[in-house]
């Protein structure tokens, strides 16, 4: 070590270790207004990697309780999945044989799973709801896009009318959508999580835990390293985007985790038929692509 070196003169509040005080206040600032979701909204999907796991992972059907598939994962079996909790293996077990910050999204896929349930419902017709989403989207459009062709032709100077327009049309598309979930049984939706890489075992034990303990619903999933070093999206479901009392209740239990706070960035929820038909935030429909924000269901707004 150098003659006289004391590294607490380094990392000292007087130090200029992470730059002068203008330097300082620009991490700051890119700190606070680091949005990680567009990532895994817009980028992630493509990711030859993650296309490249979701075409040739294996599709396993669902097999009843009583069935022999199910005894592979018994008491004292030393099967475990590679992308998901055995069903008798404990918590500590599985946070350790997984962690979200070392697990390759090579090795285990593009999500580490945890269920709470026994047996899962099923996913409801997904072909179905994208198939008829995207007809009734398209339609929108269309008729959008002549009722701003006659604006247009009308020389009018603001778009306070097409607005008025537009803006019932754009509510019976979003019914509509919530109306053909309900249908097909896509009814799932999730708050969405964003810690960062550093934090996100700890923020990942917490809901598996309280998951577990059924203070939450029924299952959880966190993303794995793909190598961008993107904060981690973690999502918690609940089983229906429609039920605001149980989806407050989950919200509520992340609060008593410590995982979210009313003076923090807020957290969002989003219902998986907006994920199946890509609604994503500026989509060209002006649909809000989150249902609700921990913000406005934390202060009573929801």
């Amino acid at each position: 070590m150098t003659p006289g070196f004391r590294s607490e003169d380094v990392f000292s509040d007087e130090s200029s270790f992470y730059g002068d005080d203008e330097e300082q206040t620009r991490l700051k600032e890119l700190d606070a207004t680091f949005d990680p979701e567009p990532y895994w909204a817009n980028v992630h999907p493509r990711l030859l990697s993650t296309i490249q796991y979701t075409s040739t992972a294996p599709q396993h059907k669902a097999e009843p309780e009583d069935s022999p598939a199910h005894d592979n994962d018994a008491e004292g079996s030393s099967f475990r999945p590679r992308d998901k909790r055995g069903r008798a293996e404990p918590i500590a077990a599985f946070l350790s044989r997984l962690p979200p910050s070392r697990t390759r999204s090579s090795d285990a896929g593009p999500w580490i799973w945890m269920r709470k349930s026994r047996s899962q419902g099923g996913d409801g017709d997904i072909a179905t709801l994208v198939r008829e989403g995207n007809a009734l989207l398209q339609a929108y459009e269309e008729e959008a896009s002549e009722l701003r062709s006659a604006h247009d032709k009308s020389g009018a100077k603001t778009k306070a009318a097409l607005t008025r327009k537009l803006n019932p049309l754009r509510r019976t598309l979003e019914q509509d959508i919530f109306g053909l979930a309900k249908e097909t049984g896509v009814t799932a939706g999730k708050w969405m999580l964003f810690p960062s890489v550093e934090h996100v075992d700890s923020a990942w034990k917490k809901v598996v835990t309280a998951l577990d303990k059924g203070e939450l619903g029924d299952a959880a999933k966190v993303a794995t390293d793909d190598g961008s070093g993107q904060a981690r999206l973690i999502c918690v479901y609940t089983d229906d985007f429609s039920d605001k009392k149980d989806v407050k209740r989950v919200l509520r239990s992340l609060v008593e985790q410590g995982l979210v706070d009313k003076e923090s960035r807020p957290i969002y929820y989003k219902c998986d038929a907006y994920t199946y038909l890509d609604i994503k935030s500026n989509n060209e429909y002006g649909l809000k692509a989150s249902l609700f924000s921990s913000r406005e269901v934390l202060s009573g707004k929801i």
